[in-house]
């Protein structure tokens, strides 16, 4: 049987390939996709015992590319997993060890600067649109979403990073930054930052090792309201969206078409909440991303014959090859 060997293709945007230099001086490299909220990390380990590695400057965009090149039971190729930007860098010792933490958005500028802003008369499309410009980048957003009138709503002392995050709790969305663009999509669109659907991926109980699987909300709430407040009558009034144990949001909206569209993304939030499945993956299958649908075989009826969601996959490179945890929601 072929033996399996993992590589990865790493690479100053535009520049050399740096995987060659990096693989004699590695430590170790892990990179964590995260369907919404926060941007992917790239974090490195370089030895450094003989003082000459130079530390990459903050800023640097990297790209990344992981996979196998040969074993019989892996799929072969390497799978682009994006650009990221370079944020953190740091040394450290003994043994003397380089570190450096890039993320796949630039959050070393304007991104971070709180803002304070009305956003009113505008749809969801061209909101987001707008923030993507203002960083040099460009958004991808669903185009049912994208249609979407915004009631006014306050970006008050936030910085882009952490609004576009809100925005996609209240529309359950995926609300991310990968390969440099803006990505807001619904919950469950497995689709890429191009917009190539993503296939549907198998695992069975003998893919791995550890394995967890619990009910995540014990209230097991069906539904959610949102108060809104009528200014003609004077007084709050509430949505109801979905069955009988409902989530209280706290917030009170400014009118009910906001209240709505609050307690329907709570709503949904709630109907993937019950059941969380945890997984360690002896062989890393690279095309595994967020968001892309799974099934699991080999637990019983019950787990198996739950939809499952990638809710985030951690990949772990080194000498020793490479290997994958993957949390996963019910869809």
């Amino acid at each position: 049987m072929t033996a399996r060997k993992a590589a990865i293709a790493l690479a100053v945007e535009g520049g050399a390939d740096l995987a060659e230099k990096i693989d004699p001086r590695l430590v170790g490299l892990s990179l964590v996709e995260k369907r919404e909220g926060q941007a992917d990390e790239l974090d490195v380990r370089l030895q450094n015992a003989d003082g000459r590695l130079a530390i990459p400057d903050p800023g640097v965009v990297l790209t990344l590319s992981m996979g196998w090149l040969s074993g019989a039971d892996v799929a072969l190729g390497l799978f682009d997993k994006g650009r990221f930007t370079v944020d953190e860098v740091g040394q450290e010792g003994p043994p003397d060890v380089v570190t450096f933490r890039a993320r796949s958005a630039n959050l070393t500028g304007l991104l971070r600067q709180r803002r304070t802003k009305t956003w009113k008369d505008i749809t969801l499309g061209a909101l987001l649109h707008e923030i993507a410009a203002r960083h040099g980048s460009t958004a991808r957003v669903d185009g049912a979403l994208a249609a979407l009138q915004v009631e006014p709503i306050e970006q008050e002392g936030k910085s882009d990073a952490a609004f576009v995050a809100d925005l996609g709790r209240r529309y359950d969305a995926i609300a991310t930054w990968k390969g440099g663009k803006l990505i807001f999509l619904p919950i469950g669109k497995s689709a890429t930052a191009d917009g190539t659907a993503l296939g549907a991926q198998l695992l069975v109980k003998r893919d791995g090792w550890r394995w967890s699987f619990n009910r995540a909300d014990r209230e097991n709430y069906d539904g959610a309201a949102a108060q809104w407040q009528d200014q003609d009558a004077g007084r709050r009034r509430t949505v109801e969206v979905g069955g009988d144990n409902r989530r209280k949001l706290k917030r009170v909206y400014a009118s009910e078409a906001e209240a709505r569209q609050a307690a329907t993304a709570a709503a949904g939030r709630a109907a993937r909440m019950p059941y969380r499945f945890t997984y360690d993956l002896a062989i890393a299958d690279p095309a595994l991303q967020p968001d892309m649908k799974v099934a699991l075989s080999g637990w019983g009826d019950r787990i198996d014959g739950i939809s499952w969601l990638v809710e985030s996959v951690r990949t772990d490179y080194s000498a020793q090859g490479m290997v994958q945890s993957i949390e996963l929601e019910s869809a």
